[in-house]
């Protein structure tokens, strides 16, 4: 008869580094806007395959999050270009050359309780890494211990449903790096890497099943 074993936050185990440095943060600001000090901790995180079979469990917005689907639109040349959705706190730049010809890009943040955008066309590939910030103020998590957890994951085509208790099962964690701030440092701000547009979502840990 076969059993589980729970490996619990695998998105912090794979390739995570820490960097201390000194300085203090009153509270969130927009990614949009510059921070007016350093942070206190800083936490990379690698980018990874995830196995078959692992469940995550995907971040909830916060009580201010809007009710409805949130999105921006632009027309993107080889220029590259930044879109934002200041009520998700969220942006993304796409650099000059990773794309190499005018493409209706569309960012949405999808309404309901969790963190979840969909990125379109689905399935366009950058020649360059595109950068999405999100402010970790506008969820749920923010202050608490999972909020230290938060990764960004990709959800294939074939598999991007979340249940309702929040379980996904994404293919991907993005490389990333969440800035922490104050004396006692609150995870603030998530940077995270993307080649490719599809669903994404956040998650706050990762439980792998594995049989024995």
């Amino acid at each position: 008869m076969l059993s589980h074993r729970v490996y619990r936050y695998l998105a912090l185990a794979v390739g995570a580094v820490a960097v201390i440095s000194c300085g203090d943060y009153p509270g969130p600001t927009s990614p949009t806007q510059p921070k007016l000090l350093p942070p206190t901790r800083i936490v990379g995180a690698s980018f990874a395959i995830i196995a078959g079979g692992s469940i995550a469990q995907t971040v909830r917005w916060g009580p201010s999050h809007s009710k409805v689907d949130q999105s921006v639109s632009a027309m993107v040349g080889p220029e590259g270009a930044t879109l934002s959705l200041p009520e998700a706190d969220f942006s993304m730049t796409i650099p000059a050359g990773a794309l190499s010809a005018p493409t209706s890009i569309t960012i949405i943040a999808r309404a309901g309780v969790f963190v979840v955008y969909d990125m379109l066309p689905h399935g366009l590939q950058f020649a360059l890494p595109v950068t999405a910030v999100q402010g970790l103020g506008t969820t749920a998590t923010y202050g608490t211990s999972a909020g230290n957890s938060v990764r960004s994951a990709y959800l294939s085509p074939s598999n991007e449903q979340i249940g309702s208790d929040g379980s996904a099962s994404p293919a991907e964690l993005e490389a990333a790096t969440t800035y922490f701030y104050g004396a006692q440092p609150v995870a603030q701000t998530q940077v995270w890497i993307l080649n490719h547009f599809s669903r994404y979502i956040l998650i706050s840990g990762a439980w792998v099943l594995v049989n024995d």
